[in-house]
């Protein structure tokens, strides 16, 4: 049934195996509206009358599926606690649950997505076009990590918070979620955090990793990055 099992290293097509039943069922994040973050650019064929018209319009949808993001920020940390209690794993924002589950990542990250490492599933990602189904199941819960993620630095810092930010492009290509942690005292290159997209890059590095015999996550980095990024 699953062909790609038989081509995989044993490690992952085992991991893989064990997390099938657990993700088959997991609650797909719906937003109202099927856009990623960037705004489509010009194009040489459109008035200037008829691209002005479409950017307010644009702008209302990623406000709508802003604003559902937030209304649903407890109810996808709660889905993501009961699938990794079905995994033995008890997680919550407090240091010992950030450190079970940063300890529990690396040993699954890598199988949480088949096709992980190909330009399109990044993009169905960062985009949300479509459902996250089938074997895309996995990106619900890469999602749903990174918001855990987002609010252990907003429950440690009060001054952190979540803010939609938009970019544009020509296809509407997005390397990010558009979902960020922003309130950061020190100053960097970027105030903001986008802890939906470090987890998706994590995933797609821990698998790349394992498919050239190379070492994976860290098992603190999840609590790390919470410890870094809560200081700035």
């Amino acid at each position: 049934m699953f062909g790609w099992l038989k081509r995989e290293p044993k490690q992952l097509a085992e991991q893989r195996q064990l997390l099938l039943p657990v993700i088959a069922d997991y609650p797909l994040y719906q937003p109202p509206h099927r856009q990623g973050p960037n705004f489509l650019r010009r194009t040489l064929d459109q008035s200037e009358e008829a691209y002005l018209k479409t950017i307010p319009e644009f702008v209302a949808r990623a406000d709508e599926n802003f604003a559902y993001f937030m209304e649903q920020r407890a109810s996808r940390v709660a889905s993501l606690k009961l699938f990794l209690a079905k995994l033995g794993v008890s997680a919550d924002f407090d240091d010992a649950g950030l450190a079970s589950l940063s300890h529990w990542f690396p040993q699954n990250s890598f199988a949480l997505v088949p096709s992980l490492r190909d330009w399109t599933v990044g993009q169905m990602f960062y985009q949300m076009k479509t459902p996250w189904i089938g074997e895309l199941r996995g990106l619900n819960v890469i999602f749903d990590l990174g918001i855990f993620l987002g609010e252990c630095l907003t429950t440690r810092q009060p001054r952190l918070h979540w803010r939609r930010y938009t970019g544009s492009s020509d296809t509407g290509e997005a390397y990010g979620t558009g979902y960020a942690i922003e309130g950061f005292k020190r100053h960097a290159k970027s105030n903001q955090f986008d802890p939906s997209e470090r987890i998706f890059l994590l995933c797609k590095n821990d698998l790349n990793a394992i498919h050239s015999g190379q070492p994976v996550t860290l098992p603190n980095a999840l609590s790390g990055i919470v410890r870094g990024y809560s200081m700035r």
